[in-house]
């Protein structure tokens, strides 16, 4: 049992690492370690979901000065990919988008990639077994302060038998999590998910896929997706501005009011109605 100044003093003091975005470092009050964050958008928004997952694996190991914000330790990435559906190699870890997300954060790419650790599951049983070693590895390295999930509903039930038992995925989910979870909390080690989220009526803030429990256990959970006024002017501007405006919707924090949004921009890295990535540095 701990006295609740004596919490206050801790969190007072507590390392908070930033998103790469001062907008949304103001929504949701930084990363800390040992809580859950989950940002989600529709599939189309897929791009600035991954281009926020790779800024936090950088800053994870960037310096813990003023300046930058970092964790200065290492990072690791879970990444989901099911290849008898994605075909895209793009959606695999890609070392050119880190180099070049690392650049715009100020620091040396072989930096970057001599402190993150990478692991792949490739359907719902194998991602039970990568979430043990997962938990191993955070276990037995002390340096390890980040876990970086793309795309974590991804083997959650879409389109398939309708006499199929949805809630066989969901628990196969909530062992993979569990198990990722129990290790991170322990370790004090931060998690930073992607997901996807159910289709909305305009104007009303859909709500993330993965039941239940990924909603309890999320510490915090943020909406993405552009802002609709920003597409139609870069759209019709000639100049080709590289700057997309995105809104940010929490509608979920500890102690913070919630639903909350705010604006921000990212820059748009590659062809001006393909990018590559965005960068929010």
């Amino acid at each position: 049992m701990k006295c609740a100044l004596d919490l206050l003093n801790q969190s007072s003091i507590l390392q908070k690492m930033s998103t790469g975005s001062a907008e949304i470092d103001s929504l949701i009050d930084g990363v800390q370690g040992s809580s859950f964050y989950l940002f989600y958008g529709s599939h189309q928004n897929q791009l600035i979901l991954d281009s926020l997952l790779y800024r936090q694996l950088i800053g994870c190991i960037l310096p813990k000065s003023k300046k930058k914000n970092g964790f200065e330790s290492a990072a690791m990435f879970l990444n989901n990919i099911d290849f008898s559906i994605d075909r895209n190699k793009h959606q695999l870890l890609n070392p050119e988008k880190i180099a070049i997300a690392s650049k715009y954060a100020g620091i040396e790419p072989k930096i970057v990639f001599k402190n993150l650790f990478v692991q792949t599951a490739y359907n719902q049983e194998h991602q039970v077994e990568i979430a043990q070693e997962i938990s191993e590895k955070i276990e037995i390295n002390p340096d390890i302060k980040l876990l970086a999930i793309r795309d974590l509903t991804k083997y959650l039930v879409r389109n398939k038998d309708p006499n199929w038992n949805t809630n066989d995925d969901a628990n196969t989910l909530k062992n993979a999590l569990g198990t990722i979870y129990r290790a991170c909390i322990k370790n004090k080690v931060a998690i930073i998910a992607t997901g996807s989220c159910n289709t909305a009526n305009s104007g009303i803030i859909p709500k993330p896929i993965g039941g239940t429990y990924l909603k309890h256990i999320a510490n915090v959970i943020v909406h993405l997706k552009p802002n609709f006024w920003s597409s139609t002017i870069n759209n019709n501007n000639n100049s080709g501005s590289p700057y997309v405006s995105f809104k940010a919707s929490m509608i979920k924090h500890p102690y913070q009011r919630t639903p909350k949004s705010v604006n921000f921009y990212a820059k748009r890295i590659g062809k001006r109605m393909n990018p590559m990535l965005f960068i929010l540095d």
